[in-house]
């Protein structure tokens, strides 16, 4: 299995909506495959609350009224967060019977008040348990940080470090929602808390944008990046009914089933796009893949230059994080770094990426491999 064409939009507040956004990702993405609709066998459909707050469902037959000629099989995936991770995993999985699937991933989240945003968001939350108790992602993850702050010793210091890092990454990439904001340490230190222990840089931002990918059952050109591995797990919805809420078995699982069927090791990847929805979420989920004991994620030099780079586009927290496009926009990354085409972000070694996209507070997650062609 390989990724034959990817193509994305800008992640921001955009005056754009859903089907202008779609149809750009996807005719970029077509353009880099070198493909014509024809040749299009199935497309998924990413999206989390088009028809919550847009009042526009059904997006999986949209795909006909913006690919004129397209009459095949179209489906719409929802999985929260994890949607586009989601999709691309269903994609892996009809490769068994097509040639080439196309998955495009979209979000239109600003042209509704923050309130109605907020509440769509809590929808991916247990009802009961979460909702019904007040009990936002903010404050969940608020949770997370203080209980991982507790059990290791670790200080609000890590994550100011990385919200630093992906902003200076976000810089670097003309796509990213905060692509013109320069910040600097002290005002990430001082920004306002959101919910104690976070602050406003330890979240990511609400977000319009499409990212679309293209796979193909077999290899068409050398710029093909191969597919090794994508699997996916779940855990329980709410953080009220796990053992350690530190510890995202979800992640654990589909990183252990991923790393397995791809045959290799966390010490092989090269670089990570980690989702990161909240700073502390990127130390949890590195330690929870494996890339390092738990408790240690802070001491990873995780920078572009440095010997493992995390989320070299910004991740979620400074590219941007339009959810139904976040997971798919994680692949265009690590196939635009494993080409060797990512400009003044470009890492030096390339051989294995690995992107990990989540759902909630980790109730779902998919973690995908890519094997690049160049090994430096």
């Amino acid at each position: 299995m390989f990724i034959r064409g990817v193509g994305r939009t800008k992640f921001g507040v955009l005056r754009e909506q859903i089907p202008q956004l779609m149809y750009e990702a996807i005719l970029n993405a077509k353009k880099d495959a070198k493909i014509s609709v024809e040749d299009i066998d199935a497309c998924i459909v990413s999206n989390f609350f088009g028809g919550t707050i847009d009042n526009q469902s059904h997006l999986n037959s949209l795909i006909a009224s913006l690919l004129p000629g397209f009459d095949k099989q179209s489906i719409r995936v929802e999985s929260a967060c994890a949607s586009g991770g989601a999709a691309f995993n269903l994609a892996t999985k009809l490769l068994n019977n097509y040639e080439n699937v196309l998955v495009v991933g979209v979000e239109k989240m600003t042209n509704r008040d923050v309130s109605t945003v907020t509440d769509a968001l809590a929808s991916a939350a247990d009802l009961r348990l979460e909702q019904d108790n007040g009990l936002t992602y903010p404050a969940a993850y608020a949770l997370i940080a203080s209980e991982y702050f507790d059990k290791y010793g670790v200080t609000h210091e890590a994550l100011d470090r990385i919200s630093l890092k992906n902003h200076e990454n976000a810089n670097k990439n003309p796509l990213a929602h905060f692509y013109h904001k320069k910040v600097t340490l002290n005002e990430i230190k001082e920004s306002p808390v959101v919910c104690s222990p976070l602050r406003l840089f330890d979240c990511s931002p609400i977000s319009d944008g499409a990212a679309a990918v293209i796979l193909s059952a077999t290899k068409s050109s050398e710029r093909d990046v191969e597919i090794l591995s994508s699997e996916m797990a779940v855990d329980t919805l709410s953080i009220t009914q796990r053992e350690d809420i530190i510890k995202m078995k979800a992640t654990e699982k589909a990183s252990k089933m991923a790393f397995n069927k791809a045959s290799i090791k966390p010490n092989d990847i090269s670089l990570a796009e980690i989702h990161d929805c909240f700073t502390i979420n990127e130390l949890v989920s590195l330690e929870s893949i494996g890339f390092c004991k738990f408790g240690k994620a802070s001491d990873l030099n995780t920078s572009i230059t440095g010997e493992f780079p995390v989320n070299t586009d910004g991740g979620l927290k400074a590219d941007g994080h339009p959810i139904g496009a976040t997971g798919v926009a994680q692949i265009t990354e690590l196939v635009t770094q494993l080409r060797g085409e990512a400009g003044d972000r470009q890492v030096k070694k390339r051989a294995y990426g690995l992107a990990h996209n989540i759902g909630g507070s980790g109730g779902s997650a998919v973690v995908t491999i890519l094997k690049g062609n160049i090994y430096v």
